[in-house]
C-alpha cells in the first residue's frame, strides 16, 4: 500500500502564522511531505509569499498595530513590506516573522529537500514576473510541485521542468483527465477534490463523492483537500486519497 502524503497548506497554519518561514520549518520538522504556498507580486517586481492580495490581514506595523485599509500587495514595494511584520496577527509570539520572498523559500527547500508546491496564483503573472520566475526555477534544485487550473499553462511547464509534480484542481471531467494523464503521466499527476467543510465553504467546483474519486483514481492520484480534523480524515479513508492537504489538525504522526 503507497504511503499518504500529507500537505501543509500554507505551512502548518493551524499552529503558525501562514505563508511565514515559521510555518514552513514547522512543517519539515513535524514530518509533512509537502508545503503549500501562494506567491504574490510587489510594485517592484519581487515575487514574496502572501496569500492575499492587500496586506491588512496579516500584516502588522512594527508596534502591532493594523495597517490602513486596502494596501494591497501589488502596490507596495518589498522594502516597505519589510517595515512590517505578519506574526503577531496570529499570537504576540510570533512578532516580528517577515513575509519571505519565493528566493528564500526555494533555498529552504533546496537545504531541507522537500517538495513545495506552489499555489495557482502564478497563472495570472505578467510576461516579465513569470519569466523572473521560471528563472529562479531553472536556478534552483528545489523539489517543485505546480498547482494549475489551466492546461495550456501545465503544458508549457511541463516542456520546461520535466520533473517538477503538476496538481491541477480545477473543473473535472472524464475528458480533461484524459488530456492531463497525456501531458504530464500518471507518475507526476494529482488531481484534486474539495472535502466539504468550513475551510471549503466558497469552492464552487462539486465535492469530493465515490464517483468523482474513482473517476479521478482513472488518471491520476487523488488529492483531499482542505481537511483540518482528525475525524475529517477518518471520514475520507473511503476514497483512498493519495495526498491529504491540511492546515495542521492533521499530522504526520497519525500515519
Amino acid at each position: 500500500m503507497n504511503k499518504v502524503r500529507l500537505q501543509a497548506h500554507r505551512g502548518v497554519s493551524s499552529d503558525y502564522p501562514e505563508n511565514t518561514m515559521s510555518a514552513f520549518r514547522a512543517a519539515v520538522e513535524q514530518g509533512y511531505d509537502i508545503i503549500e504556498l501562494d506567491p504574490g507580486v510587489t510594485a517592484d517586481g519581487q515575487i514574496v509569499i502572501m496569500h492575499d492580495s492587500t496586506l491588512n490581514r496579516t500584516g502588522r506595523t512594527l508596534d502591532g498595530e493594523e495597517l490602513p485599509p486596502y494596501k494591497k500587495v501589488s502596490e507596495t514595494s518589498y522594502k516597505e513590506i519589510q517595515q512590517y511584520e505578519f506574526g503577531s496577527w496570529f499570537h504576540k509570539k510570533f512578532a516580528g516573522e517577515k513575509a519571505p520572498l519565493f528566493e528564500d523559500v526555494l533555498r529552504f527547500a533546496e537545504k531541507e529537500d522537500i517538495v513545495i508546491k506552489i499555489d495557482n496564483k502564478f497563472e495570472a503573472f505578467s510576461p516579465t514576473i513569470m519569466g523572473k520566475f521560471v528563472n529562479m526555477l531553472k536556478s534552483s534544485t528545489a523539489k517543485i510541485a505546480f498547482t494549475c487550473t489551466n492546461l495550456d499553462t501545465i503544458k508549457r511547464l511541463k516542456r520546461l521542468f520535466r520533473t517538477a509534480e503538476f496538481h491541477y484542481d480545477g473543473v473535472i471531467t472524464e475528458e480533461i483527465l484524459k488530456e492531463l494523464n497525456t501531458i504530464v503521466g500518471r507518475e507526476k499527476l494529482t488531481v484534486w477534490l474539495p472535502y466539504e467543510n468550513e475551510n471549503t465553504a466558497w469552492v464552487k467546483i462539486a465535492f469530493i463523492n465515490n464517483e468523482l474519486a474513482a473517476l479521478v483514481k482513472k488518471y491520476a492520484d487523488l488529492g483531499v483537500w482542505i481537511l483540518s480534523k482528525k475525524e475529517e480524515y477518518l471520514d475520507i479513508q473511503k476514497y483512498g486519497a493519495n495526498v491529504i492537504e491540511t492546515t495542521g489538525g492533521i499530522k504526520p504522526c497519525l500515519f
